[in-house]
């Protein structure tokens, strides 16, 4: 999604403009998903929405953090570049230890977070590979598949919603996406092999199945609840 449109004296990129309809519907389906708890269903879309502020923020300005130099010779890079991988992950770290000190003070439901968050990146990736099929139409098969995925998980956490305050529950559901990201990425034209005939992502999707099997009959017996953490 190379092409780009202009509005007013902004360029927007095709690829910047599905990913903002993609977050939109994310927000969308888990408000639809929390319909009937209205209270707790604002302060996980103020949570969820505080924490990809959070989240864009650090990647983006952690350009400095990485570039200092540059940023020095030439302030409005700031404005043309981002942190990159490094910043990604400085960005998940922040997001997270937000996400963990929030729910605590704020008290909110632990597992209604965790299906919140389940949904709104099910739904956001099934629209962005949707849309990334209609607006590229390239490696289709994979896009595809990977709205197929996306549609049966959202339909398997619909299926489970009330089961899913257990975190026994949650465990065979995000090792079979794990499974199944394990499987779709024979179909990215510039897979890697690293070993074995799999990828570096394929590789990594394998090893968490393989701990959150081992999880599921440790967790099983027990019957925790994903609220134990809070």
């Amino acid at each position: 999604m190379s092409d780009a449109f202009q509005i007013g004296p902004f360029l927007l990129k095709m690829s910047m403009l599905a990913v903002i309809v993609s977050l939109s519907l994310g927000f969308v389906a888990i408000s639809a998903q929390l319909k009937h708890n209205r209270e707790t269903r604002s302060a996980i879309i103020e949570l969820l929405s505080n924490a990809l502020v959070l989240g864009f923020l650090v990647w983006k300005f952690s350009y400095v953090l990485f570039h200092f130099s540059k940023v020095v010779e030439n302030p409005s890079s700031i404005l043309y570049f981002s942190g990159g991988e490094n910043g990604a992950m400085l960005a998940v770290v922040a997001v997270a230890v937000y996400l963990t000190k929030t729910v605590r003070q704020k008290a909110i439901p632990v597992h209604f977070v965790a299906l919140a968050m389940a949904t709104g990146f099910l739904a956001a990736t099934g629209v962005y590979h949707l849309l990334t099929v209609v607006l590229e139409q390239s490696s289709m098969w994979y896009h595809v598949q990977q709205v197929v995925i996306c549609v049966l998980f959202l339909w398997w956490l619909g299926r489970a919603k009330e089961r899913l305050v257990h975190l026994a529950a949650w465990l065979p559901l995000v090792m079979w996406f794990a499974i199944s990201q394990v499987y779709v990425q024979f179909f990215v034209a510039t897979r890697e092999i690293v070993f074995a005939g799999l990828s570096g992502e394929q590789l990594i999707y394998y090893a968490f199945a393989l701990l959150l099997l081992f999880l599921s009959r440790r967790v099983n017996p027990i019957g925790g609840t994903t609220d134990e953490a809070s």
